[in-house]
């Protein structure tokens, strides 16, 4: 990811910003069951199952950094063409974090050491400190064995939708033992997390569960009081796949540049420009907004003279994805 990625990760970060199955540090809460079945012949209505506790209660720094997360949420509406889903980082309480590389944000870079997982095919070196390697990056995408080769690289690497595992490892101070947590838990599986006291899991898994729509969220590890210890890391699902070239779009004034993408799902992308932003699909700049005929955006974007704004991509399954036009 681009030093431009990483910094506007942390603008979200600053502007704004898995569920038993998450597997916390210290165990997960127990669940409630479904509603009993009215009397008489006819079948029950199913109701929904109450989420499990999300976090420990026991933990100070669980207490604050995810007090205004509501357990009880299990979708997010998103309404194209807006860019608003912040993956839940709206909805944590954090200190003052640093880019630790791929969107990973940290208190202190250091403390959280990175490897690969035991028979990955990664030639990192084990056990390199964050602050000096690359944390993964998790970008699912059903049809990534379709990325289009004339779009050159994508912006972020992109993987399928069999899951990911890696070990991390924690060499701070803090008082154990350190809390696992994802934001948008019903879209993604977090297991193999840090049991008990331990200071490294060496094989943590992350693999979507939902793998029919878009979705983006925030893996969260912290150390057990407040203040605390807190690495987060970014993932997304099926979301649209921009290339690298077009993030951001730097096109002088006057000119013009292909503008790429690729759709996870296999839907037509839609591109718009806001009005007034000095940038759009024609050379006379009235064309504001155009339709791929397939999964892959291919297109010119036309500059005036002063483009400043963001084109916006989406689809009719709720991916959806911003680039800055400079």
């Amino acid at each position: 990811m681009s030093n431009a990625e990483d910094g506007l990760i942390v603008k979200l970060g600053r502007t704004a910003a898995l569920a038993c199955s998450l597997l916390l540090a210290a165990g997960c809460g127990g669940g409630g069951g479904s509603s009993p079945a009215p009397a008489g012949p006819s079948a029950p209505t199913p109701t929904p199952t109450p989420a499990p506790a999300l976090f420990p209660s026991g933990s100070s720094a669980a207490s604050y950094i995810l007090a205004n997360v509501n357990p009880s949420q299990t979708s997010v509406s998103r309404a194209a063409p807006s860019d608003q889903d912040d993956g839940g980082w709206s909805q944590l309480q954090l200190p003052a974090l640093q880019p630790c590389g791929n969107g990973a944000l940290a208190t202190d870079c250091k403390v959280w050491i990175f490897a690969p997982a035991a028979g990955s095919s990664s030639a990192r070196t084990p056990r390199t400190p964050i602050v000096g390697s690359r944390p993964p990056t998790f970008n699912f995408c059903r049809d990534a064995a379709s990325y289009p080769g004339d779009l050159g690289r994508p912006a972020i690497p992109v993987t399928g939708l069999g899951g990911q595992s890696f070990s991390l490892a924690y060499s701070g101070t803090k008082t154990l033992p350190v809390v696992a947590f994802a934001t948008r838990w019903w879209t993604v599986s977090l297991t193999n997390t840090f049991a008990g006291n331990a200071t490294i899991a060496p094989a943590i898994g992350v693999t979507p569960t939902q793998t029919a729509s878009a979705a983006r969220g925030w893996l969260l590890f912290f150390t057990w009081s407040w203040p605390a210890d807190v690495l987060a890391i970014p993932f997304q699902i099926n979301e649209i796949q921009l290339a690298a070239s077009s993030s951001p779009m730097a096109i002088p004034p006057g000119n013009s540049a292909p503008l790429g993408a690729f759709d996870c799902l296999g839907r037509p992308i839609t591109a718009t420009a806001a009005q007034g932003s000095g940038f759009g699909f024609s050379p006379d700049l009235s064309t504001t907004s155009v339709t791929s005929p397939g999964a892959e955006l291919n297109v010119p974007l036309y500059t005036g003279p002063a483009p400043s704004g963001s084109a916006v991509l989406y689809d009719d399954q709720g991916a959806v994805v911003a680039t800055p036009v400079t």
